[in-house]
């Protein structure tokens, strides 16, 4: 790849998985109030940021009020606040404690992986305004719809689109709560039903993907543990998922740490940080950031991406640039 870009190279870098250790369960209601939830308080390692977690763009569903964050994770709904680096969840019936302790990524390493980063001269000055970002376990049916929806949007209307599907075509598991409808559901929907979900020219798209994973097309499920680069040619095969959008899905739902999804703002960030302003095509900055980063190419994006949207000028009306 021509050019040198600026900054030092981390290294590769191998951790153990560290445990999640619960502090004390409670039983009962309370300020974050869920019929017949379990409250499960965890403790955490710093720097680990449960707001910069849910808030940077990874997934679309979590709602904010204060400090409480309350999503759907396996088709029930949990709340969660940080106080220090002590998190309590309310989970409500129906999901499974480990699974969303999971999904939450509450076990990663990341002072570990941060400490590496810093190895970068470039990540090492962002990072006390990014810090703190894990990257979600999140289920690939949901994620895929949901980057399919990303494509040349903004994520105020990602979420509002994705809220539009649950509400028309999902299952209501809560009070002001659906689940995402089902792949069978979406393969079925008309496009003119898609559309008043405000899905626009991505109607089509949505029904495709539904399609070819309702008829076993593609076993989202079965790709788990499949080699990042076979994994991304299934993914790239389907309407409406091109190579942003697979290094997404490959990222936030398979756990392919060398991934690297560039969007409008990482692609600003690579080449305003690293190249001096240069103009990179998409394909050079990835290849630059998974020879650079490596297995942590995917931390790196994201804290590349939080650091432009915070500090870099808006393109958009919204303020908000296309994931």
């Amino acid at each position: 790849m021509a050019g040198t870009p600026t900054g030092g190279k981390p290294q590769l870098l191998r951790w153990n998985v560290i445990p999640v250790r619960f502090r004390r369960t409670l039983n009962g209601a309370g300020a974050m109030d869920l019929a017949g939830a379990v409250d499960v308080v965890v403790d955490v390692r710093a720097p680990y940021d449960l707001r910069r977690t849910l808030a940077c763009g990874q997934a679309f569903r979590w709602r904010w009020e204060g400090d409480v964050a309350t999503g759907i994770v396996q088709g029930a709904v949990v709340r969660a606040r940080q106080r220090g680096q002590a998190i309590s969840l309310r989970v409500h019936p129906g999901a499974m404690l480990p699974a969303v302790l999971r999904y939450l990524a509450l076990d990663e390493p990341l002072q570990e992986i941060e400490e590496e980063l810093s190895r970068d001269e470039v990540l090492r000055r962002l990072l006390p305004s990014t810090s703190g970002i894990a990257l979600l376990r999140q289920d690939p049916w949901e994620c895929l719809i949901s980057y399919v929806l990303s494509s040349w949007n903004n994520i105020p209307k990602i979420e509002y689109t994705l809220e539009r599907l649950a509400r028309a075509l999902g299952t209501p598991i809560a009070s002001g709560f659906w689940s995402l409808p089902c792949p069978e559901v979406l393969a079925t929907a008309s496009l003119e039903v898609l559309r008043r979900c405000a899905t626009g020219y991505r109607a089509s798209y949505i029904r495709g993907v539904a399609r070819a994973v309702a008829q076993g097309e593609i076993d989202l499920e079965g790709m788990r543990g499949i080699p990042f680069q076979e994994s991304r040619k299934a993914l790239l095969r389907l309407p409406g998922v091109g190579q942003k959008v697979a290094e997404c899905v490959l990222l936030f739902a398979y756990g392919h740490r060398e991934a690297f999804p560039v969007d409008i703002w990482v692609k600003r960030a690579v080449e305003r940080l690293y190249f001096h302003g240069r103009t990179l095509r998409e394909g050079e900055i990835r290849e630059f950031a998974r020879e650079r980063f490596g297995l942590l190419a995917g931390y790196a994006q994201q804290h590349l991406f939080t650091y432009a949207r915070a500090f870099f000028p808006a393109t958009t009306g919204s303020g908000r640039g296309p994931r």
